[in-house]
């Protein structure tokens, strides 16, 4: 892949380092005569951060701990933070190359990550999310002993920012996913009709480049292509991932979430597009339905909310009629009986609901202070 010359590799002393200026790399430093060559790191993890200054200390430490030393971090400042660049410097450790560059967003992050990464395997890893101590010896191990598997995903155990403690529900529980076995290869149906991925996965080198890695808002369109390219993609049900739950999500931005729909909407059309196989065309039929139904309720609250009644009933309907759920009828009883009085409680509401969630999760953090389950 074609390095950006946009861009300033940096890392301990022991990392080869990028001029910008003239998009030159300099050669890494000899090893001594009689010494062995520099290993080939098993995997690279694939690391952009943006204003996550307060969560990358603990996601350089978990890389750190792991039981097999044979990887590496690349870590991506998008945005040219101080503060980013010296946790990466204090981490001290050749294994993590820092590259420096203005914020590029989530896929040029990623892409700049992998533009200079030397391992075997990528993985994306988030700056605020974590892994377990044991996460390259058993993804590696697996993909290593399987030659004909292209990718290993796995669960992740889901860490709330707030109360510092751990959800009784995986990343796979909370989106529905059941549990996985390793011998059945993920189908491009799976895919489309809403089995979740999570996204530290191993994928193989090659691979990645052959579909063109990450784009957009996303790596949901690389799965996509990737699986429907015909590679195969196992899952095990291991929660080998930290995924942080953290209280300024952006998927709690209503602009966010309908461009994150429509992005995924894209992908899915896209997908299906390529394949001439009925049941991906009814996947993608049953999906569309699926995000449709949620948006309209969406829409109908964000209309109630900010006062707009006759919309509020619109969306409201419109949900109803794709799906008569007790959801869509209680919304849409809801803007009719009394919206007036529904607008006023909803932040009573909110509150009393982030209050009662605070003290359960105070008290499952107490007991769940040794650490998650793994089953």
């Amino acid at each position: 892949m074609n390095r950006d010359p946009s861009t300033t590799r940096q890392a301990t002393p022991s990392a080869r380092e990028a001029d910008p200026a003239a998009g030159a790399t300099a050669p890494a430093p000899r090893a001594s005569e009689g010494s062995a060559p520099p290993r080939t790191p098993a995997v690279s993890f694939l690391c952009p951060a943006y204003r996550t200054e307060r969560y990358l200390p603990g996601t350089i430490a978990s890389v750190v701990a792991q039981t097999r030393t044979d990887w590496e971090l690349v870590v991506v400042d998008n945005g040219m933070s101080d503060a980013i660049r010296d946790i990466v410097v204090a981490a001290d450790d050749p294994r993590i190359v820092l590259v420096r560059q203005e914020n590029a967003g989530f896929a040029g992050g990623v892409k700049a990550a992998a533009a200079v990464a030397t391992g075997r395997c990528f993985a994306q890893l988030n700056s605020d999310d974590r892994i377990m101590p044991e996460y390259v010896e058993r993804m590696v191990g697996l993909i290593e002993a399987h030659p004909e598997v292209a990718a290993v995903t796995c669960d992740a155990v889901v860490l709330e920012e707030r109360t510092d403690s751990f959800r009784r529900r995986s990343f796979h529980q909370q989106h529905g996913v059941r549990r996985a076995r390793f011998s059945d290869p993920l189908t491009l149906c799976e895919l489309i009709d809403g089995k979740v991925i999570y996204y530290t996965a191993v994928l193989r080198r090659e691979v990645w480049e052959r579909v063109g890695g990450v784009d957009g808002l996303g790596d949901l369109p690389m799965w996509l292509r990737i699986v429907g390219s015909g590679y195969d993609v196992r899952t095990i049900p291991d929660r080998l991932g930290i995924y942080m739950y953290r209280d300024d999500s952006l998927s709690r931005d209503a602009a966010s979430i309908a461009a994150f729909q429509a992005f995924q909407e894209q992908a899915y059309v896209e997908a299906a597009a390529g394949s001439g196989d009925p049941e991906v065309h009814e996947a993608l039929a049953r999906r569309m339905r699926r995000l449709r139904y949620f948006e309209a309720l969406r829409r109908a609250r964000t209309a109630l909310l900010a006062g707009d009644a006759a919309e509020a009933r619109t969306r409201a309907d419109e949900a109803m009629r794709m799906r008569r759920s007790p959801r869509s009828l209680l919304v849409a009883a809801a803007v009719r009986a009394a919206p007036g009085a529904i607008t006023r409680l909803w932040p009573v509401k909110q509150r009393v609901t982030t209050s009662g969630k605070k003290a359960l999760a105070a008290v499952r953090g107490a007991r769940s202070r040794t650490g998650p389950s793994q089953g």
